[in-house]
């Protein structure tokens, strides 16, 4: 194991010697090099302006609640960017609680029909063309009795609503 050192580094320094004369007499020849100048390879630059035409994408607006607690019965009226809405997809919408399968999200079309979106619902998309006017979200979470008052018990909303202002 003593001479081992010994023979590893006269192999390591015949290689620094070798690849250092390797480099020196194998180096790129000047002469051979062709300059670059501006004028070879450039081509007059196009005004492409009057050929490509920009059009912006729709805005795309968000309504969401993560998690909103509750108690009892609760109506949560979702502000719309514009007078309406359309296009609109509801991503997803979860309630929990007690009797928590009456809550909805009421959509009001500007024909003045109402639709109800029930709680479990994913990806729902709504026809393109028409226009919602409100939305409301309905958190219920109640403990129902035949005799006597019915009483407040927590709950929980998750919603996401997307959709396209109308101007």
């Amino acid at each position: 194991m003593v001479n081992s050192w010994k023979s590893f580094a006269v192999g390591a320094m015949a290689m620094f010697v070798f690849v250092a004369v390797y480099m020196f007499f194998t180096g790129t020849d000047k002469s051979s090099v062709v300059p670059v100048t501006p004028e070879i390879g450039v081509t007059e630059a196009e005004d492409l302006s009057s050929k490509v035409t920009i059009t912006p994408l729709p805005s795309l607006r968000i309504v969401r609640g993560t998690e909103v607690p509750f108690k009892g019965k609760i109506e949560l009226r979702q502000a719309i960017a514009g007078r309406a809405a359309k296009d609109i997809a509801i991503v997803n919408f979860q309630a929990t609680g007690e009797h928590a399968d009456k809550s909805v999200i009421k959509i009001v079309w500007d024909n003045g029909e109402v639709e109800k979106v029930v709680p479990g619902t994913n990806n729902k998309r709504f026809a393109p063309e028409k226009r919602a006017v409100e939305i409301v979200v309905t958190g219920y979470s109640m403990h129902e009795r035949r005799l006597f008052k019915d009483s407040s018990r927590d709950g929980m909303l998750t919603w996401e609503i997307r959709y396209e202002p109308v101007d």
